[in-house]
């Protein structure tokens, strides 16, 4: 790879393995340690202390496979144990990164698989089956494939079948699949298109009851079909449900206002830009139970007075005031601006000025902790963009392989490069590692992936990091961010444009890290001379 040309070759200490590595020890050896965790114990082959399993180490366990394959097509790691008591203080030494990788070894590729039967041949081409004429249906009468009997209904010569058998292979081989997921794939087209002539449609409704029932994928399966074109999508989107499930109980006039305003903050209208989805649900429920109050008196929009908007807000304080009072604007605004009330009686209602908490620096042993429960090269990566980049989670999800630029030490977050320094270098060499050990053929291009997108090309769920033994830390991904950022802003003093020219922040967010820092240097100065307290402070302190 082109960021080991600036690192000598070394030796492994565990396994001897000549090559150029991350650190005393090569990648396999990084996740054998990982994986078989406990105390090194002497090793019942070689004799070294080591962690082992079945009481040797991997060394021991590569000399096994190494005589295992030299006994025919058959060999492999399901007889390599037999070979274990063979395996005495000489080994054949390797290369690291040149056992068990795909293009990297020179040993010719398996005709058999690790049970030695022959490997199943790729399928032949197929095309979109000819379609002559079509006999059109009278009633169109919904499947049930549940009831699929495979020994009686299949049908491997159906060229709808054949097709689609020859599209997934495509789709496998572009998106890395593994042999479990591609089999299954397969047997899920076996059950949908065993039966299938042209002019047939499969609905979403239809596929998913079957193919759950299987315990597959129906996401890859639902690829194949639409990369087919013979996929019908009949999901009711869950924006509808959550809207119709919140306009529950308003009165028919306040009802049909709030909707057209919920849908075009979704979708976008005439000089209205989409919000985010979120946006759309946090505007919802601030309104809502106001809403419902007012639809036990009024029947419309346009009857609600400035003075009913006051006494709404009248009953709340801080946030939820202020969150209410913007939700209502944004309402009687748009209905304002499409005519269907004669005057907005939110207007000139001061929001006022929501005062920031003061942020505080977190503990040491907090940060300590959260080091310590990063034990995944994931986990540190994404606690390494935080607490040295402040970058935001949703960032780091976003990042991609092309934002990672080794070779003139340059990361690109959020559209904004940073340089890479040593520390930052040696975790992004470690995930990208393992990321390819673990992962070789997938074409995701995000840089971090997990075992459901790595057959994609999207990114990790919102819940990723939670699954990364980051989850119930003080320090969290977040309160990371905020330090850094405070940390720079107490190191170099509180200057708004050195924060934003470093962090690429808002010059209102900058502004008030910059107060907030210049508060807490307030406060430690006291702290340290209590008699400064009493002193005249302003303007007149002169």
């Amino acid at each position: 790879m082109p960021y080991f040309a600036e690192r000598s070759p070394a030796s492994c200490i565990d396994c001897m393995a000549w090559g150029i590595l991350n650190g005393r020890r090569c990648a396999a050896c990084t996740l054998w340690r990982n994986k078989h965790r406990g105390d090194e114990q002497p090793c019942a082959g070689c004799g070294r202390p080591a962690l082992l399993r079945n009481r040797h180490c991997r060394l021991c366990w590569n000399q096994a496979r190494a005589e295992a394959r030299a006994t025919g097509p058959a060999g492999g790691r399901v007889i390599a144990s037999r070979f274990l008591d063979q395996v005495g203080a000489f080994h054949q030494l390797f290369f690291a990164g040149m056992l068990n990788s795909r293009g990297a070894s020179t040993t010719p590729p398996r005709t058999h698989n690790r049970r030695g039967a022959p490997r199943k041949p790729p399928p032949e081409p197929a095309r979109h089956p000819p379609i002559r004429w079509i006999q059109l249906r009278l009633l169109e009468a919904r499947r049930d494939f549940t009831r699929f009997d495979a020994a009686t209904a299949a049908d491997p010569g159906n060229p709808w079948l054949r097709w689609a058998i020859y599209v997934a292979h495509q789709l496998g081989e572009t998106h890395g699949w593994r042999r479990g997921m591609h089999d299954n794939v397969l047997r899920a087209l076996t059950v949908v298109l065993s039966r299938h002539t042209a002019g047939d449609v499969i609905r979403y409704s239809e596929l998913f009851p079957a193919i759950r029932a299987l315990d597959i994928s129906v996401e890859r399966v639902a690829e194949v079909l639409t990369e087919m074109g013979v996929l019908i999508d009949d999901r009711r989107p869950s924006f509808e449900a959550w809207l119709e499930r919140k306009l529950d109980g308003l009165a028919d006039g306040i009802r049909v206002e709030t909707e057209h305003w919920l849908r075009t903050l979704a979708r976008g209208g005439p000089r209205t830009a989409a919000r985010k989805t979120d946006t759309v649900w946090t505007h919802m429920n601030n309104v809502q139970p106001t809403l419902l109050t007012w639809s036990q008196r009024y029947d419309h929009l346009r009857e609600i007075t400035r003075e009913d908007v006051l006494a709404a807000l009248d009953d709340l304080t801080g946030s939820r005031r202020i969150q209410l009072l913007i939700s209502l604007r944004s309402l009687f605004t748009f209905a304002r601006k499409t005519g269907k009330i004669f005057r907005n009686p939110t207007r000139d209602i001061k929001v006022g000025q929501q005062p920031y908490r003061l942020a505080q620096p977190l503990a040491s042993t907090d940060i300590d902790q959260a080091v310590q429960a990063a034990t995944i090269p994931a986990a540190r990566l994404a606690l390494t963009l935080a607490a040295v980049h402040a970058a935001r989670p949703g960032a780091i999800r976003a990042l991609l392989l092309e934002d990672v630029d080794l070779g003139n030490r340059r990361l690109t977050i959020a559209g904004r490069p940073r340089p890479i320094d040593d520390f930052t270098h040696q975790i992004l060499l470690e995930w990208l590692d393992h990321r390819r050990t673990r992962w070789p053929s997938t074409a995701n291009p995000h840089l971090l992936i997990n075992q459901m997108s790595a057959h994609g090309t999207g990114p990790v769920s919102t819940i990723y990091f939670a699954k990364t033994r980051l989850r119930g830390q003080a320090a969290t991904l977040e309160r990371l961010r905020v330090d850094r950022q405070l940390e720079e802003a107490l190191t170099h003093g509180p200057d708004p444009l050195h924060l934003a020219a470093v962090f690429g922040l808002d010059p209102k967010t900058a502004i008030r890290y910059a107060e907030n820092a210049r508060a807490l240097l307030a406060t430690m100065i006291e702290e340290q001379d209590p008699a400064s307290r009493d002193e005249p402070k302003g303007p007149d302190a002169l």
